[in-house]
């Protein structure tokens, strides 16, 4: 994942895929529904620790990928 707008793909397509709204994931999440309508728009200025919460709401985490080794590394 390397833009906003790639991030906002895969959140829909998590939210989606668990069948849930934009205000049940915003709940999940504990962040408001605007949050969410704004993560998945791509918006670039969203706030990253709320976005990080959205991700652990969904089941997975950030991780940190070594570009040129290709490992992850935190």
């Amino acid at each position: 994942m390397f833009t906003v707008r790639e991030a906002a793909a895969v959140v829909r397509e998590l939210r989606s895929k668990r069948r849930w709204t934009q205000a049940e994931l915003a709940a999940q999440a504990s962040v408001s529904r605007s949050f969410v309508v704004d993560v998945e728009a791509g918006k670039p200025t969203v706030e990253s620790a709320k976005l990080f919460d959205i991700f652990q709401a969904l089941g997975f985490e950030i991780a940190l990928r070594d570009i040129d080794k290709g490992e992850v590394r935190w």
